[in-house]
């Protein structure tokens, strides 16, 4: 837990963001399980690309987190090095 505390405001709005879209994925996609198994003639393709949509975007949020950190660390050593 300590941990968490240690990170950023920013960090932990990601972090929950995160959390929230990844337990919605997961109840859409037991839930279509559930559906395909009660009615298997039921078309679910809108679900499945609406599930896909959201993991495309999801990995888009990501990777701009992670190259913002990467980009805030570089800057930060940058200011902490001496001049040569």
């Amino acid at each position: 837990m300590a941990r968490i505390r240690d990170r950023s405001t920013g960090d932990l709005l990601v972090l929950m963001v995160t959390a929230t879209v990844c337990l919605a994925i997961f109840a859409s996609g037991v839930t279509i399980v559930i559906v395909e198994i009660v009615n298997p003639k039921t078309d679910t393709t809108d679900g499945l690309q609406s599930i896909t949509g959201i993991i495309n975007t999801m990995i888009g949020l990501i990777a701009g987190f992670l190259a913002g950190k990467t980009g805030s660390t570089l800057a930060a050593k940058k200011e902490d090095d001496p001049p040569t």
